[in-house]
Parts: structure tokens; sequence; C-alpha cells
């Protein structure tokens, strides 16, 4: 958890508190928050050391018998787990409990059931309260029991299971739980392609980048989708019958899976060890729906506001900048803020991700590009510059090195051409230097390639690139300078591909000032 985000009103005292179970979401009257809906947590006072986990297994490592119920933002659900220690409103340690890693697990309707955290079956409870009385006070949530070899079984509180396969960011948590799962609402366009099976996302307003592998799951899998749709469905039918609200959704997918988890293990009835509950989720090597995913973000633009009182604002500024200022407090956020993002200390919870490649298409504002008209003796006549700074027709070269900041805002397409120069001894032997320049007159690295129209006002393809959403826009390019151990200069030309999947083009030029002769180069 980031170090200096609390949660205030989590903890009521000076003593550690042990997070005990999630109970029922609501918008209850004591919290002003109104655009997402609270959750309410247990918490017992702890009564061991922190560091003792054998101990931390007892029933009485806490004083579960004067509990702690507090209501927290629906959205701080990734920042919390149950079993972890708070003092003060902040994280202290997430305990590992018994860790235990569960192979080929399999995951369909046979063999997973819905239960509740009180279910008893021929008088034996499946969380025996003698054993496991944290849940007491909310033995109605929902929990997901998967049936194992030899007569045993897993729980998975259903808290738990939105935690870690929803809660990549807390807008996706949030909007999961406070809107249908209908189109728009966690993306604005998506295209599949079949033939390499990858997946492009135009993600919905206020979507994280972070939460794009999970957006783009349930964009491609019906299971994932019901997973999360089942969230609000089940929170407005629960309101509809006027009953406590207790979230319930299952897996986001069917089939094997290898599971690793911390929580404890339980009787059930006169048998040791037959029920594990999860606490906390830790991996899941279940593949997703894609070999890869491009996104694009809906970055959320500032809202002006009109000028107001003065003293307000001075009044405003002081409150902002005081000591609260990195906690959560129990109010919506304000609507003409920009929302800060915060990032969370996380492990690997799906190693199918790790070999597959996820990245953002940043649509970016380029000038626009020099255009030039071929005549039909094949001569070029400049008829609009991109820039409207400078006259010249010749795009000269400024060698300056681009620092590690500026690389890394790079578009995909350069980095993977720097790599490919760096790798290939064709193009940089070992000991030679590569960097990045600019054309004169220009103030990036990345530019875009001049077009060429014909006398009948037709552009030759090439010179576009095609959007995974179908658009074209101009293709793009970088200079890149080689400099050799004699301190010999040779300079390339890095040319995106014509689409999202194609490599980036590598182009010797001989004369670096003279950009247009590379133009009918990129027909490659």
């Amino acid at each position: 958890m980031d170090a200096d985000k609390t949660l205030p009103d989590l903890t009521p005292d000076d003593r550690i508190w042990r997070l005990d179970w999630f109970g029922n979401v609501a918008y209850p009257g004591t919290v002003q928050r109104y655009a997402q809906p609270s959750l309410r947590v247990t918490l017992s006072p702890l009564l061991c050391d922190l560091s003792d986990n054998d101990t931390l297994l007892c029933p009485d490592c806490t004083e579960h018998h004067h509990t702690h119920e507090a209501w927290v933002p629906i959205a701080s659900l990734p920042l919390l787990s149950i079993g972890d220690l708070w003092q003060h409103g902040r994280r202290q340690t997430s305990p590992d409990y018994r860790i235990e890693r569960f192979e080929t697990l399999r995951v369909n309707k046979e063999s997973t059931t819905f239960v509740k955290a009180g279910l008893a079956i021929d008088e034996h409870f499946l969380l025996p309260l003698g054993r496991h009385p944290w849940h007491l006070r909310h033995t109605q949530s929902y929990c997901v029991v998967v049936t194992l070899p030899n007569s045993t079984r897993l729980i998975v509180p259903c808290m738990e299971l939105i935690r870690f396969y929803f809660g990549s960011s807390g807008n996706l948590i949030q909007r999961l739980f406070t809107t249908p799962l209908v189109t728009n609402s966690l993306w604005a366009k998506k295209r599949y392609d079949n033939s390499n099976y990858h997946l492009h996302l135009v993600l919905a307003d206020r979507m994280s980048g972070e939460s794009a592998a999970d957006i783009g799951r349930i964009a491609a899998s019906k299971f994932a989708k019901r997973s999360a749709a089942g969230i609000h469905a089940s929170c407005q039918k629960a309101s509809a019958q006027k009953e406590p609200v207790y979230p319930y959704t299952g897996f986001p997918f069917e089939g094997k899976t290898d599971l690793v988890a911390s929580g404890i293990w339980l009787p059930f009835g006169e048998q040791e060890d037959a029920t594990f509950l999860i606490y906390r989720l830790r991996s899941c090597s279940h593949p997703f729906p894609f070999q890869s995913l491009s996104y694009e973000a809906a970055d959320r633009k500032a809202w002006h506001r009109s000028h107001r009182n003065k003293k307000t604002d001075q009044r405003n500024h002081a409150i902002r900048s005081g000591k609260r200022s990195n906690q959560i407090v129990n109010t919506d956020p304000g609507s003409n803020k920009n929302q800060r993002s915060r990032k969370f200390k996380s492990t690997i919870r799906f190693p199918d991700l790790v070999q597959k490649s996820v990245w953002r298409e940043k649509v970016e504002a380029m000038p626009a590009a020099d255009i030039f008209l071929r005549h039909a003796d094949g001569s070029l006549e400049q008829v609009a510059y991109g820039e409207s700074e400078g006259n010249s027709n010749v795009a000269g070269v400024n060698a300056t090195q681009a620092g590690k900041e500026k690389e890394g805002r790079l578009p995909r397409f350069v980095k993977i051409g720097l790599l490919i120069i760096e790798t290939d001894p064709q193009h940089a032997r070992p000991g030679t230097r590569v960097k990045l320049i600019t054309p004169s007159e220009r103030s990036k690295f990345v530019f875009s390639l001049p077009l060429i129209v014909d006398e009948n006002g037709e552009m030759p393809e090439c010179l576009l690139l095609t959007s995974p959403d179908g658009s074209m826009r101009p293709r793009r390019a970088s200079f890149v300078e080689v400099t050799t151990q004699r301190n010999q200069k040779k300079h390339m030309l890095i040319i995106e591909g014509a689409t999202w999947d194609t490599q980036p083009g590598i182009l010797a030029i001989t004369h670096p000032e003279m950009l247009v002769a590379s133009i009918s180069l990129t027909k490659q």
C-alpha cells in the first residue's frame, strides 16, 4: 500500500486491528458519500505478536468479542484483504498465514457453488465458529465453494474474488458496483482479431490503463462478462428485496488453473483440514482470452471552474494543503478535481500476462505532415508545411540525445526499432553508441512522415498506418545516429509499420538532412 495513503476511519484507536471479514454494501446515512457505496468491514484488536503466524491462526489471537465495524469507500477494496493488520488507519502488514498451492484446479458449474458464510451441512458448519469466529457478524455474506479431491474444499469469500480479479483499480471496482455492465460502461470500442488473437480496446472515460487486462478479459470472455455483471446485479436484487446487500459473483472463467492463496485450514465435523478458507488470493494461472492487448485510454480533462469568492478559494486551498490531504475520507471526490493515481504494491496476480504483450496506444497530437505533389515526370514539389515556424523546405538534423525521461515516453515502434538497431550487427556493432536525434525546426524525436499526392489527388496507402479501429493516419518516424568506436557516424530512420502489428522499418540514410529523399523508401 502507498506509504502515505491511509483510511483514517478504519481503526478506532492506537491498537493494532485485524481486518476480520468483509460485510455488506450500503449507502449509510452516517457517511457523506453518494457517488459510490460503502463497504462495511469488521475488525478486532490484536492480542498476540503480529510476527507469529501460527498464533495468528488461533481464535484467541484477537479480542473478537469486542469487534469494530467501519464503513470504507468501495473503491478502496483493492487496498484491503481479510487478515491484514492495521494501525492508525494504515496497513502494517499482510501476514502469510497458511500459503497453499492448488494445481490443476477445475472451475466449472459442477465443481463450484454459492454458499453463505454461516451455512451448516448435516449439522456441521462449513466455517465453524469455534475455530473461525471472525465472520460471526456477517454469516449472510456469500462465498464460492470449490470441491477438491478427498472430500476437501476451498471456500473463497465473494468479495475476495471481486478484489482479486477486478481490483486492479478503484475506478473499475466502483464502476462495477454502481453501473450495469452495458455498452460503453468499461470500453468505448473493441476490436478482436481472430487470426492472431489480438484485442484492441478504447477504454471508457476514467478507466485506468492499469485495469486494461482485467477489462480485456471481460470484453473477450462470456464467463468474465457474466462474473463482472453479476456484481451490480446481485446488489440490485438484494436492494429490491430490502435485504442487506451482500454481493456475490463467481470466477471469471471456466477451466483449469493453478491457484495460490493464503488462508486457514478448518475442520468439518470430525475431519481436520477439510476446508481451506481463503483470506487472500495471490496468483491464478488461467490464461486470458487474448494473446496480446493494446488499448487507448480516455484521459480525463480538467474542468475549469468559474470565478468564485476569493475567501472561499483561500479556505479550500487551506483544506487541500492540510495534513489530511493524503487520507481517504468519507466523502465523494469533487467532480471538479483532477483525479490522482496512486499505485499500490501487488505481486504477479496472473502469470499468463507475463508472457503476453499489453501496451497503450497513446494517441498523440502530432504536427501535420508535410505534403508533396508528385508530377508526371516524377519530380516532387512541396505544397504545404507541417510546421509553421521556419521557411526551409529541407529538414536538417540537430544532434540532441534523448534523455531517459523522454525515451520512456517514446511510442512502441521507436522502442522496438532502437532494440533492433542495437542488437543487429548489420546496424550497430558492439561498442557503438546509438541515440535519437531531432530534425531541425522540430521539437520532438517523433514526427509524421511527409505525404505524397499525385496530380489526381490520390495518396498511396503505404504512407498511412491503419489503426486497430480501422482509422488511418500518417505513419511516423524517428532519426537515429549510430557512432562507432572510431567516431564515425551514420544515420538511420526508424519508420512505423503500416499496421499496429507490423515491425518498424530500419532504413540507412546517406544524407539525413534530405528527408524528402527517404519518402519513396517508406513503401517497404
